[in-house]
């Protein structure tokens, strides 16, 4: 019995030294396990970092053609109940990459107060703008009769081919009624005859509409005037002062004459500015006769006067002189 006892005593103790080394052993096979994570971990980490750093940067510029309109002009210089104006759109394809074909421009206004002069329609063909270009297209427009305000909008919607693609995008501009310019063109009104060698009276309704006061301005006319009417200086142009000037023109050639008159200075920017204010056609007429009679004539003919004076007087006297004595 006791021999019996003692093999199983033995036997427990092998037991439990079996169990207790199975033991270590899956424990450190365990912490194996669980560093292996770790460093696989931290070397998938390190591979996105060196994409990241290796990646080019993205282009500048969208990847399809978006046309908008970048700037814009008045050939004509304000605008005027009943007038007509050029609109210059300086369209812009905002991509660096794409094209823009078959590009057509629908023009509206909501206010109503601008509109196609007559023969022409709201819709303009511009064609292509390649990527990243600018190009103008011209639009006589007519400003209503009914025009009272400071501003008019026009909305511009473009429908156009891009990769393949239909597009459409729209711009929405608001002219003020001076032009838009640093100095604002009210109105300009010359006579429409006048008489070769005179004076002919051209007013000029003009506002300041920066801070800054401009000091170069003048009004440039093309045309068959005389040398002192090519260039009309203006006075200071004081910031936010509006002026109501009046001018002498003269025409040194008779007949149906046209002039151009241009507003040239230099804007707040210090750049030059050269507005086209319209152009004009006066009929002028020759000098009369009395205008045309030389000088010498002119004495002549009023020596002659003095003289049928002197003996319409003597012979007065005469006659006086005469029933008196009778």
């Amino acid at each position: 019995m006791k021999k019996i006892n003692s093999i199983l005593k033995t036997l427990f103790v092998c037991l439990f030294t079996v169990v207790i080394v199975g033991a270590n052993t899956s424990f450190v096979s365990f912490a194996t396990e669980v560093e292996a994570p770790e460093a696989q971990a931290e070397q998938v980490a390190e591979e996105p970092v060196a994409e990241v750093q290796a990646a080019p940067a993205p282009a500048e510029g969208s990847a399809i053609a978006i046309v908008e309109v970048e700037s814009y002009t008045i050939e004509g210089g304000m605008l005027e109940a009943g007038k007509d104006v050029t609109v210059n759109f300086n369209l812009h394809n905002t991509s660096s990459s794409s094209s823009a074909t078959s590009i057509i421009m629908t023009m509206n206004s909501s206010s109503g107060m601008i509109y196609p002069v007559y023969g022409t329609d709201n819709q303009i063909y511009v064609g292509s703008i390649g990527a990243g270009k600018t190009k103008t297209v011209s639009v006589p427009v007519t400003v209503s009769s009914f025009f009272r305000s400071d501003s008019v909008d026009i909305t511009c919607q473009f429908d156009y081919i891009t990769s393949n693609n239909k597009m459409a995008n729209t711009s929405t501009i608001v002219i003020p009624a001076s032009g838009g310019t640093t100095l604002g063109v009210k109105s300009i009104d010359l006579s429409s005859h006048a008489i070769v060698n005179g004076k002919s009276l051209l007013s000029f309704r003009y506002a300041n509409n920066s801070e800054v006061n401009i000091t170069d301005a003048k009004l440039v006319i093309e045309g068959n005037v005389s040398k002192n009417s090519k260039a009309i200086k203006l006075d200071t142009v004081y910031a936010g002062k509006s002026y109501n000037k009046d001018f002498y023109v003269t025409f040194v050639e008779d007949g149906d004459q046209e002039i151009t008159v241009t507003l040239e200075y230099t804007d707040i920017d210090g750049e030059e500015v050269s507005t086209t204010l319209g152009t004009y056609r006066i009929l002028v007429s020759k000098e009369t006769e009395e205008d045309i009679i030389p000088t010498s004539d002119r004495v002549l003919s009023l020596a002659g006067k003095v003289g049928a004076l002197v003996v319409l007087v003597c012979a007065a006297f005469v006659v006086f002189k005469y029933i008196k004595k009778h």
